[in-house]
């Protein structure tokens, strides 16, 4: 990996340096010390005080857009320095017994935090959509979905208001897997509306799996709040992770085959993959992922972060030459 990517300090003074108390029931199972247990500041865009690893400090809040002022914007854009920007796309949905829902989008925008921070002053992080489409995981209380449709249109509008400003270079960088395909699939059609070079993909997708396997120990290598999502959990917010042991987990007697309302039924039928129908051995995959969470470690998660924020830091870089080279993207096979 790039030395201009952040590293295992750049993350232990991330843990030092959050503010707020101690919390209760924190991973101590999950190699989480309870004195790193921090109280979670506002969901999901806190910006925290992380350096970038590479040259002088730079704030955080520095390359998140909701957080500059419409001079320092303005002036941003008319200098030339603002070449690009990247638009978080998430969930808010279960994730186990031990991780906090917002998990998708936390860690698509600390991700997109930290490309930003390695190409600055070029790269701005837009505003991102902390829900997406999850029908399939409405049996569990709590998760929150929304309509393809409706994911769809708020992404647009944000890229096409990016695009009004003058930003011809625009990547989607996702972090919920039922995200993917209606992103992949709108894409295309973006590009030649918005007349910009864009691109839609998921941090996971930019992780090679030769280099998961190398990481982690689980034979399902990205399964839902398994280890892969708990160790970059446990890496860059340890304070959404709580303590749950397996006897607690079975002292539950959790049912996702059959135990939900009415009411939640409409929603699945929306995904093909989870009908009341089809929702077969389902009580055992939610007890698999519980488990393999607990071979998590935050070393682990330091190590996917950076290499899903060197996959697209090199990304944009190659995006925005484009841009500036008056060519589209994605670039023919005979210039990659």
């Amino acid at each position: 990996m790039a030395d201009s990517i952040s590293r295992r300090g750049f993350f232990r003074s991330f843990r030092t340096m959050a503010a707020g108390a101690a919390g209760a029931s924190v991973a101590a199972g999950l190699g989480v010390p309870e004195a790193e247990a921090k109280t979670p500041g506002a969901l999901p865009i806190d910006s925290k005080p992380l350096s970038n690893g590479a040259g002088p400090y730079v704030h955080p809040d520095k390359v998140l857009l909701w957080e500059r002022t419409r001079r320092e914007m303005r002036e941003s854009l008319a200098s030339g320095q603002l070449k690009a920007a990247i638009l978080p796309t998430g969930s808010v949905e279960q994730h186990n017994e031990h991780m906090a829902m917002v998990a998708d989008v936390a860690i698509s925008t600390l991700i997109s935090q930290q490309v930003a921070l390695a190409l600055y002053p070029h790269v701005i992080v837009a505003p991102p959509s902390p829900c997406g489409f999850a029908p399939y995981h409405m049996a569990r209380k709590g998760s929150v979905t929304l309509k393809k449709t409706t994911f769809l249109a708020y992404v647009y509008d944000v890229l096409e208001s990016l695009k009004a400003h003058g930003i011809k270079t625009l990547l989607v960088l996702n972090g919920h897997g039922g995200n993917h395909s209606p992103l992949k699939g709108a894409e295309k059609g973006w590009r030649e509306d918005l007349g910009v070079n864009l691109e839609c993909d998921s941090y996971f997708a930019g992780i090679p799996r030769e280099f998961i396997q190398e990481v982690t120990d689980s034979p399902q290598l990205t399964s839902h709040a398994g280890e892969f999502e708990t160790s970059i959990y446990l890496a860059a917010f340890p304070q959404r992770v709580r303590k749950i042991g397996m006897q607690q987990y079975d002292d539950a007697k959790l049912n996702y085959e059959s135990g939900f309302s009415d009411l939640v039924k409409p929603f699945l039928t929306r995904d093909t993959r989870t009908t009341p129908e089809r929702l077969v051995d389902e009580n055992k995959r939610d007890r698999r992922r519980q488990e393999e969470s607990a071979l998590a470690s935050a070393e682990k998660g330091e190590k996917l972060i950076s290499k899903a924020t060197e996959t697209f830091a090199n990304r944009l870089r190659r995006m925005i030459a484009a841009t500036e080279a008056g060519k589209t993207w994605p670039l023919p096979e005979s210039e990659k």
